[in-house]
């Protein structure tokens, strides 16, 4: 994806002097305003000089573009039958509020770092809660890194090899056989061999910096999904031809009881805040922001989340509304040559499912490759005190770890399980306790925190606590009861 720029466009209506005096207005504005920010934060964050510890180079907009890509993933492919399961209207009332809640974290994260002087996220809850709150924030990281590759996994599953009952993969298609007890169509081995060839590659590479290319790309792809499945349902909505949606949750949706409404309500909030988690990537955007203050900090974490809330919502209600009741927990296996023919045609059907399809599940491998880097770093720091491994010891850990979440993707193929659980843990962990708990403790220490923050701080905690449970008791035992 090409990288945004703050440049303004000029009026070709004005004159040259009078663009020229505009344009020199705003940034005597804008100096100004960034003025007064600095001071206020100086102010309220001690003596210290934050320019003296935060000297980036990074745009405004290019910081905003940075974080909105890092929030946007996998996730966005179950937001669909999450308002499949809430209905458009609480569906976009829950969006907002884990909006809010990752607004106010995401901040909260910011403001610590500027009270207690540290400028990352494991230096912060190292400084507050010492080792074991170290110990705890790696786990999180694994859990999460693992949960996350877990998920892309079973979707690179899905796209190739396809679902019951129709099996309509990208291999089972090309083959022309779509009976999984056929062993060379079936998930395991196609999956195995995707492992083999593809991502035990990838695995291999020393260097972080090779990634790169293929990181663009699935920035540009993941674009391209979005923008396809928003115009495919505009499409749909203009011929009459859309599923059986409603705006509001109906019994069969969200259950019969007030019980079973409670409990499947909390149980699709860590899903969907699994789609929000950034949070590990704050304080490096922070480090790179030109002229750090603040209130440049906050609104660069406004922004980005409110470009991909608005990708959310449009995509969640635009592939609920194409598909109705029949939207699967991951809104690719929706998105087949059969399911596309009627809106759009047989022939463009085809190319489209085969592309974005194909595209997508090339994302996730190049994606899978980056998570495994912080995934094993993390891993590598926990058991050997070291952030890599020489010789070979560095190639064991890598495939023992794919061997793993491979083997954990073929015994859980459920993208919403492998995702509620990822969220109820570590999502909510780093995104709504942690940071909750870190602006409770330094608010007792500096008294420099409101009381309205404090307030969203309590409840980030303790809403955080009960999604966690209530999601993995309705996972493990209520479900199945």
């Amino acid at each position: 994806m090409a990288s945004p720029t703050d440049m303004e466009l000029a009026d070709p209506l004005l004159p040259v002097d009078a663009v020229e005096e505009n344009d020199r207005t705003t940034r005597e504005e804008e100096d100004h305003e960034e003025e007064l920010a600095h001071r206020e934060d100086l102010a309220s964050a001690g003596s210290t000089d934050l320019t003296a510890v935060l000297r980036g180079e990074t745009r405004l907009t290019q910081a905003t573009a940075n974080l909105a890509t890092t929030i946007i993933g996998a996730g966005i492919m179950a937001l669909p039958k999450a308002f499949a399961t809430l209905g458009i209207l609480l569906g976009m009332l829950m969006l907002g509020i884990v909006f809010v809640l990752s607004l106010f974290s995401l901040n909260a994260l910011v403001r610590v770092s500027q009270l207690t002087h540290h400028w990352t996220y494991h230096d912060v809850v190292a400084a507050e809660y010492g080792s074991a709150g170290q110990l705890a924030l790696k786990v999180a990281i694994i859990i999460n890194n693992a949960g996350s590759m877990i998920v892309y996994l079973i979707i690179i599953g899905d796209v190739l090899v396809g679902v019951p009952p129709d099996f309509n993969g990208l291999i089972t298609n090309l083959l022309g056989i779509h009976d999984p007890s056929v062993w060379f169509v079936g998930r395991p081995f196609v999956l195995g061999v995707a492992c083999l060839l593809v991502l035990a590659p990838l695995l291999s590479l020393r260097d972080l910096g090779r990634l790169g290319p293929m990181s663009t790309a699935g920035v540009v792809i993941a674009g391209g999904f979005a923008t396809s499945v928003v115009t495919v349902a505009a499409i749909a909505i203009g011929r009459g031809e859309i599923g059986d949606f409603h705006w509001l949750p109906t019994p069969d949706m969200l259950g019969h009881t007030v019980q079973q409404r409670l409990v499947n309500l909390l149980a699709v909030l860590p899903v969907i805040s699994l789609s929000f988690i950034c949070h590990y990537n704050v304080h490096p955007i922070a480090h790179s922001l030109e002229r750090f203050s603040n209130r440049r900090m906050r609104l660069v974490i406004r922004r980005a989340l409110v470009v991909c809330t608005a990708v959310f919502t449009l995509v969640a209600a635009g592939g609920y509304c194409l598909f109705g009741s029949s939207t699967q927990a991951n809104i690719l296996n929706n998105l087949t040559p059969q399911g596309l023919a009627p809106i759009i045609g047989k022939p463009a059907g085809a190319a489209l499912s085969f592309a974005v399809r194909l595209g997508y599940c090339t994302c996730l491998m190049a994606t899978f490759a980056m998570l495994n880097w912080a995934l094993r770093e993390t891993v590598t720091k926990l058991l050997f005190g070291r952030a890599m491994l020489p010789g070979g010891g560095f190639y064991v850990l890598s495939y023992a770890l794919l061997a793993v979440l491979y083997s954990v993707a073929i015994l859980v193929p459920s993208v919403w399980s492998a995702m509620s659980v990822t969220g109820a843990t570590a999502a909510t962990f780093v995104a709504f306790i942690l940071p909750g708990l870190l602006i409770l403790r330094v608010a007792a220490r500096t008294h420099r925190v409101s009381l309205a923050s404090r307030a969203l701080a309590l409840v980030c905690v303790v809403l955080g606590v009960v999604m966690g449970v209530v999601t993995l008791l309705n996972t493990f035992w209520l479900s199945r009861r």
